[in-house]
């Protein structure tokens, strides 16, 4: 059964997929999160040049690869040339950014897996279209997968959630933030009437995470809660999914603490 997340039973999203052990979103860190038995995967996804969808969080590869420069900048091929291993000491040379489309062919056989797809282009003046056109064709694929029921579409901006939500009827999961300052709101419309969930991402009282919830927003936390005394506060807040770098830890303190199923 899907979607079972509760104050008793907080699920664990792998953030980036188990970039404590690997390189971050890549397919050996998903393998490798998958393996340990994390209820949900995270990933980021953006558009390349040539209109393909890759999964890296940045917009620069500066970071997490050999080279420099826009993701939005640079050819599939030119991003597949990169090494994505580097951030493990060359552990892991050779490892490449991963095509979406890789992921979900990755994932077919985990039939109760959950997901949360940050979708990182934004429609900031002058990116309104690419930002839409990924936004679409990041849903086709999730149609084609048969993943809708297994997802949320995440992303920090109020105009790009709400275009999902009036163009899909309403059919998506949708991921947002507290405060909503984070979402850069909309005149207009408020995100909070649309969200299925808001990672809470300050004022980390009791409070907070019933007025949400009153709201009929469920309430996550993200990767600053990766020890037993910080599980502990997002327990007795109220949080029902930890996003954490850390899985194997994060499971093992939730299991123990009779948190986690």
């Amino acid at each position: 059964m899907l979607w079972t997340q509760n104050e008793n039973n907080i699920l664990v999203a792998g953030h980036r997929g188990n970039p404590t052990q690997f390189p971050e979103n890549t397919l050996i860190s998903f393998q490798s999160a998958i393996d340990v038995g994390v209820d949900m995967l995270e990933l980021d996804i953006q558009m390349t040049k040539d209109e393909q969808l890759v999964i890296i969080h940045n917009h620069t590869v500066d970071a997490t690869t050999n080279g420099t420069g826009y993701v939005k900048d640079m050819t599939l091929n030119e991003l597949r040339a990169l090494d994505a291993g580097i951030q493990h000491n060359g552990k892991y040379s050779g490892v490449k950014i991963p095509l979406f489309k890789e992921f979900l062919d990755l994932i077919k056989p985990y039939k109760n897996l959950l997901f949360d797809f940050e979708l990182k282009e934004y429609p900031v003046h002058g990116n309104q279209e690419r930002a839409y056109q990924t936004a679409d064709t990041v849903i086709s694929l999730i149609e084609e997968y048969n993943l809708t029921d297994r997802c949320v579409l995440n992303a920090f901006s109020s105009k790009l959630l709400y275009y999902i939500h009036q163009k899909y009827n309403g059919r998506f999961k949708l991921h947002g933030y507290y405060p909503k300052s984070l979402l850069s709101p909309e005149p207009g419309h408020n995100p909070y009437d649309f969200l299925y969930c808001a990672c809470v991402c300050e004022d980390f009282i009791r409070t907070t995470f019933d007025n949400l919830k009153n709201q009929g927003i469920d309430t996550w936390v993200g990767t600053r809660f990766k020890d037993r005394s910080s599980i502990q506060l997002a327990h007795e807040c109220g949080a029902t999914l930890i996003t954490c770098d850390n899985p194997v830890e994060v499971l093992s303190i939730l299991k123990d603490m009779g948190l986690h199923q």
